[in-house]
């Protein structure tokens, strides 16, 4: 991936035809010594946590 991917979004068990899934990750970084790979940090538990109580809030 070139520049301008960062933030893209990973998903896990994604559905084409639904355009449904679990995103577990974002493009996030690349190393010199493996330029055909890209790296994203994963979304666990922690993650997982945040977006809930985000969706129990009655913010605007």
């Amino acid at each position: 991936m070139t520049g301008g991917s960062s933030g893209g979004p990973w998903f896990q068990n994604f559905t084409g035809t639904t355009g449904l899934g679990t995103q577990n990750s974002v493009n996030s970084f690349k190393y010199s010594f493996a330029p055909n790979l890209m790296f994203g940090p994963y979304f666990g538990a922690e993650a997982q946590a945040v977006y809930q109580a985000a969706q129990s809030t009655n913010a605007p």
